[in-house]
């Protein structure tokens, strides 16, 4: 397991992915009781999750970690692609905040907690960056601020360029500039968000904070609502959403794309929608 533990983290998998296909993998073998495994295994294991009532994707991950593998161990046909379960495309659940929600959210952060949560959310909300890749942030990410841009290390180590609009350039030099100073580790650390305990904060700590402002809110939410807001207004377009966002395929950019109910009855309600 070690040894796949390696393979997995040299072929750019993302530490989240990794720690999950270790999991499903310790499950299948639990279930099949051998390291030693073959096709057959694979199928008894999928029907064994479906009786479960595992969801699709759920099942879809596990095969994925048993597949990862058998690549691992030279077993590329041990998971084929036809054994995974096909997943009617849609679109995931509509965003349950509004731009109200997201203003009121922001406001009771700045009123009422650290100025430096607050410019966390307001990087997340206008950027669409995940939280940690704020929290990785360091200082000579910022070299060049005024260019309206920042070279962001994403998932799987892959590089990109994100725009940083005026409203949250002004938020974060106003932050470097009187904020972050009053941590403990400021002087010391190299990283934009520190604390008091430690030189880098922790996603949890985010997590937490956000939860007590609004408990519908947290960080992913936010970069929903970002990809949401900034597709329906006609900001940018899916090429550059998906840019933005970072992802590699079109398809996942749509999952950040929710459509708003309220927004389609009045746009198919319009004159221009009415043909009799």
């Amino acid at each position: 397991m070690k040894k796949f533990e390696e393979y997995l983290v040299s072929k750019g998998l993302s530490g989240n992915t990794v720690r999950s296909y270790l999991s499903d993998l310790a499950l299948f073998f639990r279930f099949t009781g051998s390291v030693n495994i073959k096709r057959n295994h694979v199928f008894s294991y999928r029907r064994y999750l479906q009786d479960q009532g595992k969801n699709a994707s759920t099942i879809n991950r596990a095969l994925s970690a048993i597949r990862k593998y058998g690549e691992f161990n030279g077993q590329y046909d041990l998971v084929l692609s036809d054994d995974f379960i096909t997943i009617q495309k849609t679109y995931s659940s509509p965003v349950v905040v509004t731009e109200k929600d997201v203003a009121k959210f922001l406001r009771s952060l700045k009123k009422w907690d650290s100025y430096r949560n607050y410019c966390i959310a307001v990087l997340i909300v206008n950027t669409g960056l995940r939280i940690s890749e704020v929290l990785n942030l360091k200082l000579f990410d910022f070299a060049n601020l005024s260019s309206g841009e920042v070279i962001i290390m994403g998932k799987g180590n892959k590089q990109r360029k994100v725009v940083i609009n005026n409203g949250a350039r002004d938020v974060l030099e106003y932050y470097l500039k009187n904020e972050r100073k009053k941590y403990k580790y400021a002087a010391v650390s190299d990283y934009v968000f520190v604390s008091n305990k430690a030189g880098k904060l922790n996603p949890a700590t985010i997590q937490r904070v956000f939860k007590e402002h609004d408990p519908r809110i947290y960080p992913h939410m936010l970069r929903h609502f970002f990809a949401t807001n900034v597709y329906e207004k006609g900001l940018l377009n899916l090429r550059q959403l998906q840019e933005q966002l970072g992802h590699s395929k079109l398809d996942t950019v749509q999952k950040y794309t929710h459509p708003n109910r309220n927004t389609m009855i009045e746009n198919l309600n319009s004159k221009e929608a009415s043909f009799v």
